[in-house]
């Protein structure tokens, strides 16, 4: 390879899946991308991604390039966090990908609530819903064990789901929920087994689903977190225990030694603890 600075190309497009937010996340035009990834498609003899409708893939022929260039950057990334934490007011930025009721209801809460342990680091929040791997992300949160890899992962927590109502509404056979490609997931579940049918209303997140639910009045599931913030949902079967969703965070494994990775990491689990803590008092309480 003559020009080793394809390889940020590769890495990019390999990241994010489309030649436009390759091109974002590189701070270059959609030209410049496509340019260098026919090049280094020309240099290999054979084409380095393939088009798929879930964005460009890398082929077998660009694997082991990728897994060398992301190994470098993120032992570098270590290298640069631990000198900035030594010697530079800057702050280390660091991305946090998850899904966002988790965002919103769990992480922005413990920004206030543990600023100390965050010193020194700036974050940026991105959605991530059903994207494999990290993304354009440092780190990621996710529902359910990561598959192994070259990642590290940790169980970061758990919060609870029932199915909801509103108090002052009868029961009959419809319902609110989220998209189809979430089905599967226990909660929405709960709501199969318990209205006998799909919902009537879908929408893409738990937090649309808590705002239609209380404009429409249709029940649906949501965590018990969300639920709490109205007194006006009451669980649809209050002696059913809820269904308890693992939530994991994964890192690639070369930012190990990274100091303001292991902040973070740590940062995420202790606002799971909160939330662990807040839903027992309520419990306690209730």
């Amino acid at each position: 390879m003559d020009n080793w600075d394809d390889l940020r190309f590769l890495v990019a497009l390999s990241k994010t899946g489309t030649m436009t937010a390759a091109a974002k996340h590189l701070g270059t035009n959609t030209a410049t991308v496509s340019r260098r990834i026919e090049r280094l498609s020309e240099q290999l003899g054979t084409p380095a991604f393939v088009k798929t409708t879930e964005g460009w893939k890398p082929s077998e022929a660009v694997m082991h390039l990728i897994e060398i260039s992301e190994t470098f950057d993120g032992t570098l990334q270590s290298a640069l966090n631990s000198q900035a934490a030594r010697m530079s007011n800057e702050p280390v930025k660091i991305n946090i990908g998850s899904i966002p009721v988790v965002t919103s209801q769990v992480l922005i809460p413990g920004l206030q609530r543990r600023s100390s342990q965050l010193s020194g680091i700036s974050l940026t929040f991105t959605d991530r819903v059903f994207r494999e791997g990290l993304g354009e992300n440092d780190v990621v949160v996710m529902y359910g064990q990561p598959e192994s890899g070259r990642i590290v992962t940790r169980k970061a927590g758990h919060l609870s789901f029932r199915l909801y109502r509103n108090s002052d509404r009868e029961l009959d056979d419809s319902w609110a929920g989220l998209g189809e490609a979430h089905d599967q997931y226990p909660p929405m579940r709960m709501g199969f087994d318990q209205f006998a049918g799909p919902p009537k209303v879908r929408v893409d997140s738990f937090l649309a689903l808590y705002g239609l639910m209380q404009s429409t009045g249709l029940p649906g599931p949501l965590p018990d977190l969300l639920a709490a913030q109205d007194v006006n949902l009451v669980p649809v079967t209050p002696g059913r225990p809820p269904f308890l969703a693992d939530f994991w965070l994964m890192f690639h494994e070369t930012r190990r030694s990274d100091p303001a990775m292991r902040s973070v990491v740590e940062w995420i689990t202790a606002c799971f603890e909160d939330i662990t803590a807040l839903e027992a008092s309520r419990t306690s309480t209730g």
